[in-house]
């Protein structure tokens, strides 16, 4: 039958923070993704002790991902939206953008006057102040290829953009068969390769699992999580979500502030 395989998102699911407030932060702090509770924390352990498999599953780059997350039992992650992939030491999917994706991106986010935060495995840097272009300090890089030195080698897996710049992006001729795009909090928007979707990423890590593998379940909460959804036996969607992301879930758990998380394995008998 296989051991059961769960997989979480991260950012109001895991754990919330309140945006406005990290918006305030240092560049260092401004990237690391939300601390789950204790009650949380608990009920990964005890999900994993009892014989199941457990991933983050988030469009989060694994480096921002906080020091409590790293120390529980995860047996790998689904990271940057399905972009990186790694099961224990064995990395199964690494899509970064090609350079002439980026280029071109570069030039529509000009015309646009935007800027937009590149997220890669090593890390992240905000381009021209970041989306919203609140971080201008000195040293803010104003070129794609400034940003991408920053990051060591050159490589991006995601953007973060304004959402009307992303709704623009998507009415460039020829884009819908290179990238798409799923909206965030705060007026933002990811953009990714079309190939790179966290549906992408759980099925990779089923698939490496073989036989394994038994009853799959996602926790989420947003937009794009709905190809998580499309892809588990059993979607879980937090009583903080959309109505969309609700409507298109077999349960729906308590909020992120409720523990939900703990609630929802309770309530699947995983824990």
């Amino acid at each position: 039958m296989g051991r059961p395989v769960v997989f979480f998102d991260v950012d109001g699911t895991l754990g919330w923070d309140d945006p406005i407030a990290r918006e305030g932060r240092p560049e260092e702090e401004r990237s690391v993704s939300p601390r789950p509770s204790d009650a949380v924390c608990d009920a990964i352990r005890s999900l994993v002790d009892g014989g199941a498999v457990a991933f983050l599953c988030t469009g989060r780059s694994p480096a921002t991902l906080h020091p409590v997350i790293r120390e529980l039992p995860f047996d790998g992650v689904v990271g940057l939206g399905g972009a990186y992939v790694r099961v224990g030491e064995a990395v199964l999917r690494d899509r970064p953008f090609p350079g002439a994706v980026l280029e071109a991106l570069e030039g529509l986010l000009l015309r646009a006057r935007s800027g937009a935060q590149l997220e890669s495995a090593a890390g992240v840097v905000e381009l021209r102040g970041g989306p919203q272009g609140l971080h201008q300090g000195p040293d803010a890089p104003q070129t794609m290829q400034g940003a991408l030195a920053r990051l060591g080698d050159y490589r991006a897996h995601k953007l973060i953009v304004p959402t009307p710049v992303a709704q623009g992006l998507m009415l460039t001729p020829g884009a819908a068969e290179v990238i798409h795009t799923s909206e965030l909090e705060m007026g933002n928007s990811e953009v990714s390769l079309v190939q790179n979707t966290k549906q992408d990423g759980v099925k990779a890590v089923v698939d490496y699992l073989g036989e394994d593998a038994g009853t799959t379940y996602g926790f989420g909460d947003s937009q794009n999580d709905l190809p998580l959804f499309d892809e588990v036996d059993v979607a879980v969607a937090m009583g903080n979500a959309s109505d969309e992301v609700k409507a298109r879930a077999n349960l729906v758990t308590g909020g992120v502030e409720e523990d939900g998380v703990a609630m929802g394995l309770r309530a699947l008998g995983l824990i």
